[in-house]
């Protein structure tokens, strides 16, 4: 990593923008805001965070907060202030923006590929201490290339497909093929595996997803133990979600775990481990009340969700359309025309990347707004101005 430079501050930027479009919102009760608003609860966040943080404190493991869920560099930095060593990204976009934040550990735990993002990553190095997965050999000939270009070292790791099935090499001397170009290629330094077993994620009855935790984490360690066993020993063995992250963190082979979704919540993570609460939520209006059904303001195009139960109660036939989204409910439904709602989503990612700004909740009042930053899946201006050196 080479000597860090004084950046656009593009968080505080960011922050301003949204304070003045809607700032005149603090203040208000959580309840009296223009629908669809994502809301942010601090007393949940901070209650997640402190679940995770009082549990690390016991384990030699440590924690990588994954951001990808929330998209806030705010929220980052409160996972760091809770413990975590760093974050850890999906894409690029992502990784500038906690970088600049004030972030000096992060990690795309994610293939890059393609001259513009690995420039941009290479010369993101010289602001934070920056690594990224790699799966196959002409990849780590295009980081090599950027980060020799760039004047700057990049951090590498090997992914391990434990199950997923996604991105990752299952074969040990595949793996250590790898490792050893990674070696030997200027420009990058070799720091061990990274894997992620979110197919367990699937099994919802506890004691099997454990089982299957445990397997993956065996084939996970096992080919850290034959690249030792071949002169490479891996310094990071990384893995886990939010539904793992306490059976990985406890295993003394796993150096780090990197869950995300725990910090703001969701509702598939919450069945998987009730004691984490959905601090991110959509507040939606009642705009229609037929005998059957409640009809809300916050459909697809605006939650991205298919699937959400409101807040407080328990009406479990749903339909999201692109505007509305309704549930199915009789006489006794106290909800009328006017009523506002807040919706858990069973997965918040789509929701947030709907909306440009949280509305902070502390005490039923908002207290703040926070930018969602970077908003979607492509953000190409902060690639551009990466490269201008701003």
């Amino acid at each position: 990593m080479g000597k860090r430079k004084k950046v656009k501050n593009i968080i505080d930027e960011a922050h301003e923008r949204v304070l003045s479009i809607y700032g005149s919102t603090i203040g208000k009760q959580r309840n009296e805001l223009l629908t669809p608003a994502l809301l942010l609860d601090l007393n949940i966040l901070r209650k997640n965070l402190s679940i995770v943080q009082e549990r690390m404190r016991s384990l030699s493991t440590n924690l990588r907060a994954h951001v990808k869920v929330h998209k806030s560099p705010h929220i980052a930095r409160m996972q760091i202030e809770a413990g975590a060593i760093g974050v850890g990204t999906a894409t690029v976009w992502e990784a500038i923006v906690m970088a600049r934040a004030g972030i000096h550990d992060v990690f795309v735990i994610n293939q890059v590929v393609g001259p513009d993002k690995t420039r941009a990553l290479a010369l993101l190095a010289h602001e934070a201490d920056v690594k990224v997965a790699v799966d196959n050999s002409a990849n780590v000939e295009e980081l090599s290339h950027a980060a020799v270009k760039a004047g700057s070292t990049l951090g590498v790791l090997v992914e391990i497909d434990t199950g997923m099935r996604r991105c990752g090499v299952t074969d040990p001397k595949q793996a250590l093929s790898l490792a050893r170009q990674i070696t030997d290629s200027p420009g990058l330094n070799f720091l061990g595996m990274t894997g992620y077993e979110g197919h367990c994620s699937l099994t919802p009855e506890r004691n099997k997803r454990l089982k299957l935790a445990h397997e993956a984490m065996d084939f996970f360690a096992g080919i850290a133990d034959f690249l030792a066993e071949n002169g490479l020993p891996c310094k990071i063995l990384t893995a886990a979600g939010t539904g793992t992250w306490e059976v990985t963190a406890s295993d003394p082979r796993i150096t780090e775990i990197q869950p995300g979704s725990y910090a703001t919540m969701d509702g598939f993570h919450h069945k998987l481990d009730p004691r984490f609460e959905q601090a991110s939520t959509v507040l939606s209006t009642c705009i229609s009340r037929p005998t059957d059904r409640v009809v809300f303001d916050a459909g697809n195009k605006t939650v991205g969700a298919t699937k959400a139960i409101i807040k407080g109660y328990d009406y479990p036939e749903w339909r999201f359309d692109e505007e509305h989204c309704f549930f199915k409910v009789d006489e006794t439904c106290p909800v009328k025309v006017g009523d506002t709602v807040e919706l858990l989503c069973i997965y918040t990612p789509f929701a947030v990347s709907y909306f440009e700004a949280y509305h902070v909740i502390e005490d039923d009042r908002v207290v703040d707004i926070w930018p969602v930053l970077p908003r979607g899946p492509e953000s190409i201006w902060m690639l551009d101005m990466i490269e201008r050196g701003e």
